[in-house]
């Protein structure tokens, strides 16, 4: 009797306060949140912790820290969280399919055949689901998702913060290449000694703990020690530079087949290519995750896109 009496008196908008509480490690900061102001949360707390009768939150600790028991609150209430937006979810004529919004960051010019295979059978799997794709750079995209936005990301990322929850979804390698004006474009028997004098077309996360960087230590460890003639942070740029004749450079070799230059740009040695460079889908461990976005990442992640790259059979 006691706990069905606490069942039906407990506010949910109060557990909700306690999530976001967590979430963002502080009163004032769940107070910009939410909108309303600290007096407000610091009252929710105070009367989620009446209706409990124990002390939730260990305050003057920043970030905030939970008490045992304010852990134990604190799953329940993301346990509800999940059950409510389920029900959000499954509202609908077709109350057998999952219907609402996901939004996707995604760094540009990600190729990859599985990958489009996937969007595929999702869109035929969960047709009602909406995606809200927002192009970004991979450095974007991990700061937004380190904010707790609501959003899912699909980028490159080398050096992971540990608040970040990831999974391998393939790698794209990159060649090393150049265009239609460059003298190596009509060159015969190449070798990778004669591209150690060459200008380099460098993207500029490329630089040593960037994204790109294994594509320095390649040039590095091979003597390719020619000047950079320019930098640029737009893979189409890399490209118009390299068919110009600027320089050669390092290019993911799924995106060089989509491009209409394809017949202008000549793959150079080494044949095996210069570095594989991982492409992950990435979320918040401490952000609750709506229905619909537990269910893309796992479809995603059981998808497997990675198998049969035709990139990894040369």
């Amino acid at each position: 009797m006691i706990e069905q009496k606490l069942a039906d008196s407990l506010n949910w908008t109060l557990l909700h306060v306690l999530i976001v509480i967590y979430e963002e490690g502080s009163v004032s900061a769940a107070a910009n949140r939410l909108n309303i102001t600290q007096s407000a949360v610091s009252q929710s707390l105070k009367k989620l912790e009446e209706k409990i009768e124990s002390q939730l939150v260990i305050r003057n600790t920043k970030p905030l820290k939970l008490t045992p028991i304010g852990h134990y609150c604190l799953q329940v209430a993301q346990t509800v969280f999940t059950e409510i937006t389920s029900i959000e979810a499954m509202k609908g004529s077709n109350s057998h399919l999952l219907e609402g919004e996901i939004k996707l960051l995604v760094a540009s010019r990600i190729h990859n055949p599985k990958y489009n295979d996937f969007l595929v059978y999702f869109k035929k799997k969960y047709p009602n689901i909406t995606l809200d794709l927002i192009v970004k750079s991979s450095k974007e995209i991990l700061n937004d998702i380190k904010q707790k936005n609501p959003a899912i990301g699909i980028c490159l990322g080398r050096h992971t913060p540990e608040i970040l929850n990831q999974k391998l979804l393939f790698e794209q390698r990159f060649y090393l290449y150049c265009g239609y004006h460059h003298p190596l474009f009509s060159a015969s028997n190449l070798s990778l000694n004669d591209l150690l004098q060459e200008d380099f077309i460098a993207l500029v996360s490329e630089e040593i703990g960037d994204v790109l960087s294994p594509i320095t230590l390649f040039k590095e460890a091979n003597g390719l020690t020619g000047r950079v003639s320019a930098y640029t942070n737009n893979l189409d740029e890399a490209v118009r530079l390299i068919y110009t004749g600027y320089g050669i450079g390092a290019l993911p070799d799924q995106f060089i087949a989509a491009t209409y230059l394809e017949s202008k740009l000549r793959r150079l040695p080494p044949k095996e290519g210069v570095a594989d460079i991982p492409v992950h889908i990435f979320w918040h461990k401490h952000r609750m995750l709506s229905l619909i976005e537990a269910k893309f990442i796992e479809e995603i992640v059981e998808f497997d896109i990675a198998v049969n790259d035709p990139s990894k059979n040369e």
